[in-house]
């Protein structure tokens, strides 16, 4: 068994969203990505010599539609396709709306442009996951790895050491550039996160994958890297809503993108956050918050 990195090129942007080919007895990707890449996942495939037809199992991480959205598609075009995905994800494959809804206030006119159209995921397709079970089919193994968001899973080729973490390992969008902790409203849960962050240190895989983007090595340093910068984005958010004074979000946002910048091309880094603002990672933070001091 083998993982391959599968950049979905999404609006034609490299380095932003990456899929990944499970080469195994059957073939598995993981999160897809949306429907606006769907053709660049195909092209990624075929470039690695896989036809989307040769695909026998979609294992998600979650089913925000940067990850899931372009699901309903391929499951429409390929009648054997298996979907698996924590049990708490299932219903918003089978009945998307609430989750289209939820998604479309985060991202406002963008919406359409950014994800396309979202298709509904027959139940009987699905392979619904619940913890403390194995996962059939494609030969690696699921972890529970909430605080992005609660359903939240992992998948681990134990064959090649290597842990595919969707956004539970945040965002690292070249070797040296920082993690960035991504949790836009309204699901980021800051104790689970850590918790998760302790279950991945304990896994140690020798490379981890984040959907955003690529394989990476030094996991204890990146695990302590995106814990300092979880723990002070929720410092920063907590003293701007006990100074009711949200003047800090602007400010938050020039920096994670001039830092980024310092590692990537400025136009790449440009792209990357005009689709996911660093605004909307300061909103989930204020919304869990807030929700916890309830």
């Amino acid at each position: 068994m083998s993982i391959v990195p599968v950049d979905v090129v999404h609006l034609g942007r490299t380095g932003a969203i990456c899929s990944y080919w499970i080469d195994g007895a059957e073939p598995a990707v993981v999160d897809p990505g949306p429907t606006t890449s769907l053709g660049g996942l195909e092209a990624g495939l075929e470039a690695e010599g896989l036809a989307l037809a040769d695909l026998r199992h979609v294992l998600l991480t979650h089913v925000h539609l940067d990850h899931a959205g372009g699901t309903g598609h391929l499951v429409q075009r390929f009648p054997d396709l298996q979907v698996h995905v924590h049990v708490d994800g299932a219903t918003h494959l089978v009945e998307p709306d609430k989750l289209v809804s939820s998604t479309r206030r985060t991202f406002g006119d963008r919406h359409d442009r950014l994800w396309g159209e979202v298709l509904p995921v027959p139940k009987d397709r699905i392979r619904a996951w619940e913890p403390g079970t194995p996962l059939p089919g494609p030969g690696v193994r699921v972890f529970p790895t909430p605080g992005h968001i609660g359903h939240h899973v992992s998948y681990l080729s134990e064959d090649d050491g290597v842990l595919l973490t969707g956004d539970a390992m945040g965002v690292i969008l070249a070797p040296g550039a920082p993690t960035h902790p991504s949790g836009p409203p309204p699901s980021v849960d800051v104790a689970e996160w850590l918790q998760t962050m302790d279950t991945i240190a304990s896994i140690d895989p020798d490379l981890f994958g984040p959907t955003h983007f690529g394989l990476h090595d030094d996991t204890p340093g990146r695990i302590g890297q995106l814990r300092t910068n979880l723990l002070a984005l929720r410092d920063r958010v907590q003293a701007a809503i006990d100074d009711d004074d949200d003047g800090d979000r602007a400010v938050f946002e020039s920096e994670v993108r001039e830092e980024v910048a310092r590692f990537c091309a400025k136009e790449e880094v440009e792209d990357y956050f005009n689709a996911f603002n660093p605004t909307m990672d300061w909103d989930g933070m204020k919304h869990h918050l807030e929700r916890v001091d309830r």
